[in-house]
């Protein structure tokens, strides 16, 4: 039986993506400053298992990128050549998604051991969630969330 840690074959895979490389990255540790990016895992419902003849069992690992980026309370600027602030962190966060979509389309997934293998990645969006602004820091900071979904064969039961 290959025993690999799943978590921190996610972290090795996701620090490969060039938008992440420049700040810090926390597992399941949440530092709301500027540019700090965490990754929490969620339960997965056992329920959702599938289990299979020769012992084979489908799961699911899902975690959520919380990206934490300054925000401008300044209307847009309507003039050419001039890009918001509020949007410019919008472009670097989807850039993730984008990455993780380009990955999963190009069957380019994190190794979960040779008993496990992966099936499909997805982002459970087209675009981040801005879940809340905080006001009360300086600068205001906005929470942006992205929720990736991961299906694998687990086949270390296999028969």
């Amino acid at each position: 039986m290959n025993n690999v840690d799943k978590n921190q074959s996610i972290i090795d895979f996701l620090i490969q993506c060039p938008s992440l490389s420049a700040n810090p990255l926390f597992f399941n540790y949440v530092n709301a400053k500027e540019d700090s990016t965490q990754i929490i895992t969620q339960a997965n419902d056992k329920a959702v298992n599938k289990n299979y003849v020769d012992g084979s069992i489908l799961k699911r690992y899902t975690f959520t990128f919380i990206y934490f980026k300054s925000v401008a309370f300044r209307p847009v600027v309507k003039q050419s050549g001039y890009v918001d602030e509020n949007v410019e962190d919008l472009t670097d966060i989807q850039n993730v998604v984008d990455w993780i979509t380009t990955q999963s389309a190009s069957h380019n997934y994190p190794s979960f051991g040779s008993d496990c293998i992966v099936e499909d990645m997805q982002v459970l969006s087209e675009n981040p969630n801005l879940n809340s602004i905080d006001s009360t820091t300086t600068p205001p900071l906005a929470k942006y969330s992205i929720t990736i979904q991961i299906d694998y064969m687990d086949k270390s039961q296999k028969i």
